[in-house]
């Protein structure tokens, strides 16, 4: 059942529908498209519509069902707008128009009739619409609503529209719980029943669009309550196969180490304040509120961390009644990769995803030295690929709390200590490596090749353990390492 602040406001946006329509009427973007498509009908469709009755913000889109030239009205509404227009779907006859920063306005052929359109759509709540020339031109108009989307809104409830929905469409069983996510709806006991019955279908729909569902999950507040249904319903088992068998490993719940470590990243994006993160608060909020290929920082943050200990049920053993998961952060990284990439996440973000779970021991590691020297720090970013790094000491933060059940405040102290040098040091002064690869073949009498990466290495992890801090210390450890090596 919704909460009552919900149902208050839901009430007050019926009761005032005036009030209610007056951002949509005086619209200068609506107004424009009103204006320039003349006298053909048309209706304001899908999210703009919901979003109202729901009492929510606009996304940055409009979606418009045109009876007649959708391909002209686009045309002209994209010269009016001084925006791009192109095919999005020859199939539905859909047609796109892009304008500045990032709007989009979409305009879709009429099936048959607006009322038959609006039933075949997903959900109740997305299958109302408003007459756009009784929006502008009226005082009081009238929401389209043949499949009951505004009772179902005013209860909070996610509904399909028809009992074919998901045969329809199965990426709308992923989509059902993305939006029950994102809009606090709760989905109802037949869809949900549907959706469970109709996941299988899921396989049949190209991983790309599956892809985008996870993004705006993993985007979303709250993405843990979403994936643990996933997890409940068995929908992941035709999402993410890898990572089907969490809930149970050996006698280990993996899935609920998952959860607690994803909502801990999730609370720690959520209240960066300079009281949580004093000093480096607006620097962090917006390092992780910035976009890494086309995602932003913070959902990429909580990606890993709900991945990040993928490995361990690749790994697990027991030895003297002791669960052991010696590995898991090499074959962890290796079985994130591929899966983002079967989900077709760009190379450079699955690389990112799988070194921040290949690496999230090396905050631990660092945090263990009794000197945390300059060289130190600045090796543990430059080994994560500097920025990687202010995400990589973020997840460590969130293991550790999910792990701990609270804060380590050691743990806290010396990521507080990593962002302020990384933020006010490493970006202005990195450090030059010890030794390059030319140095290592002159000193150590090696030829170009394999041999060299290996002396580099070892190099690097004397710099990781504090034991080595400048040239000097650095040829003695790799001469040390060497030796040892040879015997």
């Amino acid at each position: 059942m919704p909460r009552d602040k919900d149902r208050a406001d839901f009430d007050a946006g019926r009761k005032e529908p005036a009030r209610s329509f007056l951002g949509l009427r005086e619209d200068p973007l609506l107004k424009a498209v009103h204006k320039a498509i003349g006298g053909i009908p048309a209706w304001l469709v899908g999210g703009a519509v919901r979003n109202l009755v729901l009492s929510v913000p606009s996304a940055p889109d409009y979606d418009f069902a045109i009876e007649g030239d959708v391909k002209g009205a686009a045309e002209r509404v994209a010269e009016r707008l001084k925006g791009s227009c192109f095919i999005l779907d020859e199939e539905t006859s859909t047609w796109r128009v892009a304008v500045k920063a990032g709007l989009t306005l979409d305009f879709a052929l009429v099936k048959g009739d607006i009322l038959r359109d609006l039933s075949l759509r997903d959900f109740t709540v997305n299958a109302m619409a408003l007459d756009l020339r009784k929006l502008i031109e009226d005082d009081a108009p009238t929401i389209i609503d043949p499949t009951g989307g505004l009772a179902d809104a005013g209860l909070r409830l996610l509904r399909m529209a028809s009992p074919d929905v998901f045969d329809n469409d199965p990426l709308r069983v992923l989509r059902a719980f993305r939006l029950s996510l994102q809009y606090g709806l709760e989905i109802e006991g037949r869809t949900r029943l549907s959706l469970t019955q109709k996941a299988p279908l899921l396989e049949n729909v190209s991983v790309e669009r599956i892809r985008d569902e996870l993004i705006l999950i993993f985007s979303s507040r709250g993405a843990a309550r979403t994936v643990r249904a996933l997890y409940d319903s068995g929908v992941i088992a035709h999402v993410w196969p890898e990572f089907k068998g969490w809930s149970d490993i050996g006698g280990y719940d993996l899935l609920a180490h998952a959860l607690k470590a994803l909502e801990e990243a999730e609370s720690l994006v959520n209240n960066i304040t300079d009281e949580t993160f004093p000093g480096v608060a607006k620097e962090l909020k917006a390092h992780l509120g910035r976009k890494a290929w086309h995602i932003e920082r913070k959902a990429v943050l909580k990606l890993a961390a709900f991945l990040h200990d993928a490995g361990k049920e690749l790994v697990i053993s027991r030895e003297e009644g002791r669960l052991r998961f010696i590995g898991h952060d090499f074959e962890g990284a290796k079985v994130v990769s591929e899966a983002l990439k079967r989900l077709k996440f760009s190379n450079r973000l699955a690389g990112t995803v799988a070194g921040l779970v290949k690496n999230h021991h090396r905050v631990f590691g660092i945090a263990q030295l009794a000197e945390r020297t300059f060289r130190a720090k600045a090796h543990l970013f430059r080994a994560s690929g500097g920025p990687d790094g202010v995400d990589l000491v973020c997840l460590a933060l969130s293991d550790a709390r999910a792990t701990r059940g609270g804060e380590d405040t050691e743990l806290y102290r010396i990521a507080l200590e990593l962002l302020e040098f990384y933020f006010r040091v490493y970006l202005k002064k990195r450090p030059k490596p010890l030794l390059n690869g030319r140095e290592v073949m002159r000193i150590f009498k090696v030829r170009e090749g394999p041999e060299v990466g290996e002396i580099l290495t070892f190099i690097n992890e004397g710099v990781e353990k504090g034991l080595v801090r400048d040239k000097t210390e650095a040829i003695e450890y790799a001469k040390a390492r060497l030796i040892h090596k040879s015997k």
